[in-house]
């Protein structure tokens, strides 16, 4: 049974090196063969016969037939079939079209190949695969199926109850496993290590080897367990003979899942049959608009330092990741204080291919940590700093920013089109985000698919765009700017997307997604019957289930009326502790309903924690009533607590409203309120900052205003060589911190410091000494800097320690 993608939509350090040959008969070769004396480049054989083998020679066989990729195998004279024949384009072209599949790109020959790790140029297996698959795309064009299909078929049919969960306690680990690993792995898979390894399961600690070795070790199948598969099939340092360690290695997890009982059921319940993610039919994200891509991230790789761009388009510009940046394994990157930034070299691509058309798009899937984020942060900038860019997408609170540089912009790019203030249109969950520019009508910015209403005031042709720039994405080159947050997908264009296109690419959605068919045929005796989930890994900690249905993949209508009623999502041998939003489910489904097509069930979605992982967590669903088959739910006893006498007593204590917070800043610094940084940061912030003086008002959004007009005044402050004399007449600030700021010398810092900004010595402000020892703390730890620790350090630290007592309840509580 076939439904189309829009019915549907409503509902693998170290290894052993193996010596291959390199253009030999073996299906799989884990490195490309040596690349080869290079050959002048330019193509000299007949010219291509028809405009489809030119299209095929630009787009796929130009990258395909150099010597670093398939150039050095299959051509004549060395390995068959010749599909990167340097001689003849046309024979090439004639060699490669049994390989390729033009409506459905991603199921070529070729993509599978070096998806599989078959000469593979990149380290990453995946974006080998995605990047042929562009390829494709571009020699294909309009030949791509938009409205793919999902096949239907039935699912393997697990009975609920048959998987096993790790145990609290590392008692079974530490007598089965832990005494092989702690033996022979610890060289390696041990945070000490000289050569440390992750998963560090052969950690002195037995409690974080044991949460390491969970994702290393199956107990539902042993053999399965990467423990054993990398010594058995893949050679990884064996300490004798390879596939005696590997069944050491079996029996000792076998012996611990032996120990462990499976997750039992409640015999009262009425349960559907049971499936894993992996157990249901992928929902390909075909079908979306990828005409005009010049930068493509899926971020599909899961792990490593590179974020591939999988476009096709040369030179690629993949994405180096430092600092505090976590792959999703729902196909993403989280970002907490950390950025992905590509090459300088390989970014200026962005702007040949955008200023040679004069228009673009950027399309982000996004989902940012909280609405208090400001800056803007950076989502994803074409940069060199903070006062230098191409074009950024930002996050202000409630907004996203679109900045551009233009000939009536700055070189920093404002004015920024915004979002509506009011319209709080940036929410802290997934969203679609696509920015569009041309000349004629300017910026535009779309959220989940639709334009949001704002018009673009200052609609000029591009400037002159600086190629020197970096594609980053998380925060700015200054690595300010810090934002925090998911990008599941990033598409650059040189074109303008129209709304049709952004409308499409929103409904095909983001991320690897499965059609989980529940099995409930045996509840109301119509075969091949199941309640269908469409489900996804959400993030790394929780499912995300959607597109509730019923459906028959026979096409058999319901012979016999029955009555579905609460309908609950378990895990493991237990209905899940949250996210039951099908509960309320209440439907009486008619003899004769069509079911050849999916019934929706409910139009809602909801998010099941994570627990063992995608590939071992077991799902089933409970129902209170299905057909004849009944179990009433009785709910728990809810407690009435003690009334409580109203009061209309409010706090002794107030706030300093935005006006107040900035005279007492600019009184206790000594620095004008007119200072144009100060003037600048209080600009940005005072809608930001408290407007009453009622403490109960008071959110954290607000203090993180008040913290960066603190930060302002400290750093003119500081930097005004009169004021910084006068505070602290007994710091030498041309010495580094270590020294200017020893133990002994940290006085003349703080105590002149705390007599500047608490000089009135209230009984009721905070202690003085408690103050004191705080920021001894803090000097303490941002004085332990390495090879950072200069003389400007030093003056940092100092504003440091004075944005913490300025923005803090000394001078924000009266």
């Amino acid at each position: 049974m076939k439904l189309s993608q829009k019915t549907l939509s409503s509902l693998s350090v170290l290894s052993l090196c193996l010596t291959l040959t390199a253009c030999g008969g073996g299906d799989v070769e884990s490195n490309p063969p040596q690349q080869q004396e290079p050959d002048s480049g330019v193509y000299t054989g007949p010219a291509p016969a028809t405009e489809d083998i030119q299209k095929y020679k630009v787009s796929l066989w130009d990258n395909i037939s150099t010597q670093n990729r398939c150039g050095a195998c299959h051509t004549e004279g060395n390995q068959a079939p010749y599909f990167a024949s340097r001689e003849d384009v046309n024979d090439a072209y004639a060699a490669t079209n049994p390989l390729v599949d033009l409506t459905d790109p991603a199921s070529s020959r070729l993509v599978e190949k070096v998806a599989g790790g078959h000469n593979c140029w990149l380290d990453s297996d995946s974006a080998c695969g995605e990047t042929m698959t562009s390829w494709i795309k571009l020699w294909s064009d309009e030949r791509v199926s938009s409205a793919n299909t999902i096949e239907l078929t039935a699912p393997v049919i697990r009975e609920p109850g048959s998987s096993k969960s790790f145990p609290d306690d590392s008692a079974l680990f530490s007598q089965h496993v832990y005494p092989i690993v702690s033996q022979y792995c610890v060289d390696c898979h041990n945070e000490g290590a000289t050569f440390a390894q992750s998963p560090f399961f052969a950690s002195n600690d037995i409690a974080q080897a044991y949460e390491s070795a969970k994702n290393v070790i199956n107990i539902d199948e042993p053999s399965q367990s990467r423990l054993v598969v990398r010594l058995g099939s893949e050679f990884h340092n064996c300490w004798t003979n390879c596939q005696e360690n590997s069944n050491e290695m079996l029996a000792a997890v076998t012996a611990m899942s032996d120990a462990i009982a499976v997750d039992e059921i409640s015999p009262e319940m009425v349960v559907s049959k049971s499936l894993r993610l992996t157990d249901g039919i992928t929902a390909s994200s075909g079908g979306r608009f990828e005409t005009d891509v010049i930068a493509l991230y899926q971020f599909k790789t899961g792990e490593g330092s590179t974020a591939y761009d999988t476009s096709g388009i040369a030179p690629e510009a993949n994405l180096s990741l430092t600092g505090d940046v976590e792959w999703l394994g729902s196909w993403g990157l989280s970002f907490t204080n950390g950025k992905a930034q590509a090459s300088t070299a390989n970014s200026k691509k962005l702007h040949d291919l955008i200023t040679s058309t004069g228009e673009f798009s950027v399309e982000a899937w996004v989902t940012p940590n909280n609405v208090t984020q400001e800056g803007p942060a950076r989502i994803v900038t074409y940069s060199a700093g903070d006062d230098a860019r191409n074009f950024t997408l930002g996050q202000s609170q409630y907004n996203y920013d679109f900045m551009l540089r233009t000939e009536a912009s700055s070189t920093n790019g404002d004015p920024a089109l915004s979002t509506p203030d009011a319209d709080e249109v940036l929410q802290a969950t997934l969203q679609h985000v696509v920015l569009t520019y041309n000349a004629t009508e300017g910026r535009k910015i779309y959220v989940n698919g639709n334009l949001i209403e704002v018009a673009d005031e200052d609609i000029a042709p591009l400037a002159s765009w600086d190629d020197s720039f970096a594609l980053i994405l998380g925060r700015e080159a200054s690595n300010q700017h810090v934002w925090q947050g998911d990008i599941r997908l990033l598409a650059i264009y040189n074109r303008v997307l129209e709304q049709e296109q952004i409308s499409q690419n929103y409904d095909v959605g983001v991320g690897e997604k499965f059609f989980l068919l529940f099995s409930v045929s045996h509840l109301i005796d119509l075969p091949n019957t199941y309640v269908m989930f469409e489900v996804s890994q959400f993030d790394n900690y929780s499912y995300l289930f959607t597109g509730a249905s019923l459906v028959n993949i026979d096409g058999t209508p319901v012979a016999e009326a029955f009555d579905m009623r609460s309908v609950r999502i378990g895990i493991n041998g237990k209905e899940s502790a949250q996210g039951q939003a099908y509960s309320n489910v209440d439907l009486a489904i008619e003899s004769g309903q069509a079911l050849a097509e999916p019934m929706s069930l409910s139009a809602l979605g909801t998010i099941i924690g994570l627990e063992k992982g995608a590939s071992q967590d077991e799902f089933f669903l409970t129902f209170e009533q299905i057909g004849e088959h009944e179990n009433v739910v009785v709910p728990g006893v809810i407690i009435t607590p003690d009334e409580l006498p109203a009061s209309t007593e409010t706090a002794q204590i107030g706030l300093r409203n935005f006006a107040e917070i900035n005279h007492s800043m600019s009184e206790l610094t000594g620095v004008p309120q007119q200072t144009t940084k100060v003037f600048d940061t209080y600009a940005l912030v005072k809608s930001q900052l408290p407007s009453v003086e009622n403490i109960d008002t008071f959110i954290s959004a607000q203090q993180m205003g008040v913290t960066q007009l603190a930060i302002a005044y400290c750093d003119v402050a500081i930097d005004d060589d009169s004021l910084r004399s006068a505070w602290f007449p007994d710091i030498d600030f041309t010495q580094e911190p270590n020294v200017a700021l020893s133990s002994a010398e940290r006085p003349n810092l703080l105590n002149p410091l705390i007599g500047q900004l608490m000089p009135l010595n209230l009984s009721s402000q905070p202690d003085a000494n408690l103050v004191y020892n705080e920021l001894d703390s803090l000097v303490s730890n941002l004085s332990v800097c390495g090879t950072n620790c200069n003389a400007e350090r030093t003056q940092t630290i100092a504003k440091a320690s004075c944005a913490a007592v300025l923005a803090s309840a000394v001078m924000l509580i009266q």
